[in-house]
Order: structure tokens, then sequence, then C-alpha cells
């Protein structure tokens, strides 16, 4: 029995056909687990293989993708799908495309008969193209590969879209809105005086004229919102004002006519009064424009004999003489008159050696060629006219011109500050150009004196408004002299 169990153990005994006992041997359990076993890892291997090889067929497969040298499909520029081109193909299209921009980049300003065309040839237009190109290649094109296959999958199924643009110098419109604006401006013109008859003691003036002025700042706006709108067939028309002049015609009448006057008396001299005649007529009708300066001396020139000077008394030296052109001084001085009244500007002016009859203490203006000389300057806004006569031994000087505010007048005012009295001592002065032996009177003995004067401007009634001093003038004291030699 023992001995059958060990055979059990070993396999399994049955009986044949005849009878005999046979052993069959039985397949190990554990056997079909390790069979199983390898199996299922054979199938895993051959599945991770399919999967790696998958992986890196798809791998491979972007990897080409992602190395294209072009842009990818679905990359648009302004409209235009650059996939597959070059970016030198694409920055020859565009190219093309700018230049058409560039000529199409045309505006015209009109007014009147006058055009300006703007362009790109006055106009720099720069474009930002080479910008924008460079940003649709980056699409699939930078980044990891995964990112940049997310690029091209999404420029492939939705579109990746870019738009170009360009820019223009601003500031170049604006200096052609200048010379736009420069040329059909047209300055408002103010009467004028024109010119002033001597004889008739009248004006003339010319018309005033409007002008008109181009709104600028309109304009530059207009001519923008074009270029940018791109309305490049449209036409600008300049926009402006008219521009009424300062002063009409009969504004400019009312402010002209006899600005001061004055006259003196004269001796019965004929031959002085005809050198106050002569001196006269060489001021009379004489212009001073503003600016300008009018001299005396230079209006006369040397009062000579061939002019039709004569010999008549002057002062030279402090001593009275007879000297051809003697008595100009009194011409001088009421033109010195004439002129302070009419508020004109006093350049140059020299007092007597001592008080003229004819004017008061520090009114007067004495010549002498070509040394002293009595000169003054127009300081107003428009020419003056000196219209000067001798008649019936009075010599008179007027002056026209654009008058004082308000009816005002101006007067002169002098008032002694100071007597001066000479010695009673005679002197005695050797002159060698004397005969030997002989003596001539010299100056005589005269008072002196210290005069201010004022200028005094008065209203329409004639009550003062306010003074200005002019000058301090000294005439001063001498003894009576004797000469001899």
């Amino acid at each position: 029995m023992a001995s059958d169990r060990r055979e059990s153990a070993r396999g399994s005994i049955r009986l044949n056909r005849s009878g005999t006992k046979e052993e069959r041997k039985l397949f190990p359990v554990w056997t079909l687990i390790v069979i199983a076993g390898c199996a299922a890892l054979w199938l895993f291997g051959a599945k991770l293989y399919q999967d790696r090889m998958a992986a890196y067929e798809t791998y491979a497969a972007i990897s080409k993708t992602a190395a294209q040298t072009t842009f990818f499909p679905g990359v648009t520029v302004d409209g235009v799908d650059l996939g597959g081109m070059t970016m030198e193909e694409a920055s020859t299209l565009f190219s093309a495309r700018q230049q058409e921009t560039s000529a199409a980049f045309s505006l015209v300003v009109a007014s009147g008969d006058k055009r300006w065309k703007i362009t790109s040839d006055e106009v720099t237009v720069s474009f930002d193209t080479p910008v924008v190109l460079e940003r649709a290649y980056a699409v699939g094109h930078v980044g990891s590969l995964e990112e940049r296959y997310a690029q091209i999958t999404q420029a492939r199924q939705q579109g990746v879209h870019f738009e170009t643009g360009f820019t223009y110098d601003r500031d170049a419109i604006s200096d052609l809105v200048t010379i736009i604006g420069d040329s059909l401006d047209v300055e408002a013109r103010d009467a004028t005086l024109d010119a002033f008859d001597v004889n008739n003691r009248t004006f003339t003036f010319t018309e005033a004229q409007a002008g008109y002025q181009i709104d600028r700042e309109q304009l530059e706006s207009d001519i923008l919102a074009a270029l940018d709108e791109g309305a490049y067939d449209r036409v600008i028309t300049p926009k402006g004002s008219r521009v009424e002049p300062g002063i009409t015609r009969a504004q400019l009448e009312g402010l002209f006519g006899k600005i001061a006057s004055y006259s003196t008396t004269t001796t019965n001299d004929n031959d002085r009064n005809t050198n106050i005649s002569i001196s006269a007529a060489a001021l009379n009708g004489r212009m001073v424009k503003p600016g300008e300066t009018l001299s005396f001396n230079e209006c006369t020139g040397q009062r000579t004999g061939e002019k039709g000077y004569r010999e008549a008394g002057a002062i030279a030296g402090g001593i009275l003489v007879d000297d051809t052109g003697g008595g100009v001084c009194q011409t001088s001085s009421t033109l010195f008159n004439a002129v302070v009244r009419a508020d004109l500007e006093i350049v140059e002016r020299y007092p007597h050696s001592w008080p003229s009859s004819y004017v008061n203490r520090g009114e007067d203006a004495t010549v002498n060629w070509p040394s002293l000389d009595f000169v003054f300057r127009n300081n107003g806004r428009f020419p003056v006219f000196i219209v000067a006569w001798y008649a019936d031994r009075t010599v008179t000087v007027e002056v026209y011109g654009e008058m004082l505010p308000d009816g005002q007048t101006i007067d002169l005012f002098s008032e002694t500050v100071k007597t001066i009295t000479p010695s009673d001592e005679v002197l005695y002065v050797q002159d060698e150009s004397l005969p030997a032996g002989t003596r001539k009177a010299g100056r005589s003995k005269r008072t002196g004196y210290v005069v201010d004067t004022y200028k005094v401007y008065k209203n329409a009634a004639g009550e003062e408004i306010s003074r200005e001093k002019l000058w301090t003038t000294t005439y001063r004291a001498t003894q009576k002299e004797i000469l001899y030699n």
C-alpha cells in the first residue's frame, strides 16, 4: 500500500486493453503560468514597440514640418496667405505693394486757380512691412518643438492674421501748410498818406484794402484727416477769414492837418530880409519821413552870393559883423519854434551869443556854415511837410502831418533864472590884424542870462496838461572891449 501511494505520487496508472498496467505523466500547473506570463510580456513589448515607433514617426513628422524655411499655411499678411513662401518671396511681393501704396499716397489742395499736390515725393512715407513679415514668419519657427507645432496647427486650422501699416512725416505736412498759407494770405493794407500839395495845403491818401488769412490749423487738420482715412481722391479747399485793415481812408483823413505854425517879424533891412526869404524858400515843401532828420544847413547849403544871398548883419565871435547870408538865423529860429510845437525831436540846436529880438530868450536856434546847424528828427508815424515863406516883413514856418491827439497843442515857456551883470571895466585886447597904432571897438558890454525853457502841453481848451524841461540856455555876460594894435 505504501508502495502504491509512492507510485501515485509520480503518476497515474491505468489498465490497457490487455489488462496490464500503464503509467501516464501529468503536465505541471506552474508551466502554464510561465507560458501565460511570457505571452503577456511579449504582447506588452510588442505594444510598447508599436507605441514608441508611432511616437517616433510623429516626432519625425513634426520635426520635418517644423524644419520648413517657408511661411506656414494659414499665416496671412494683409489678407494674403503666405503659406509656402520664403521670406525673400514675401518681401518682393510686399515691396511691390508698398510702391503701389506710395504712388497712391496723394492729395490735392486747391484754392481758385492755385493747386498743390501732396505726394510721397514731398512727404516721406515709412512702412512697417519688414517688422510685420518677421512677426508672421516667427509663427511655427520660434519656441520649443511642441510650441512651434501648436502654432503651426493653429495657423492651419484657424489662421493667424497680420496687418501692415505705414506712417508719414507729419512735420512735412506742417511745412507744406506754411508754404500754402504764405501763398494764399493777403496782407491787409491800411490807408496811407500818399502826397501833400504845398500850394493848396492838402493831403491825398491811398485807399485801405482788406486782407485774407488762411486758417492754417484747420487746413493742416483737414489734410491729416484725409491722409489718415486714405481718402486720396479728396480735394482740400483751405478755409480762411477776412482781415480788416487797421485804419481806413476816412479815419486817416481826420488825423492830418496843420500841426503847428510859427511866425517872427523881421526888420526893415532889405538885404537881411532877402536872405530870410531865400532861406525860407529852401525849406518850403520839404518832406521828412518817419525816422529821418532835416538839417537847416543841408537845405540851404552854403549861403553864397551866387545863390542870391546878400551881406547883412550877423553875429560872429560875439561881435555883430556883415556876413553873406546874415539874418538866416531868424529863419532857423522860426523853424525851431514851429517843429518843437509840432512835437518833433530836436537833434541839434545852438543859442546865439546873446538873446535875439525876434524870439524869447532860450527859444532861438543859430546857424553858421558849416559848424553850427539846426537839426530835427521826425519821430512820428507819418511823414511831415514843411511850408515856409517870407512876406511883409514876416517869416512863417508851418508843419503839416499827423496832428496831436485830442486837439492838443504845444507851446514854449522860458524863464530867466539868473541875470549876469558884466563888469564896468573896459578890456583892451590886442588885434594884430589892425593897422599899427589903431584901435577899434570890440565886443559891447552885455548882460548875461541863464534861461530854462519848457515844452508845455495844452488840451483843446488851452489848459496846461503837463510840461517838460527842454534845456537851460546860458547867454554869457561880456565886458566892453577895445581892440588895438
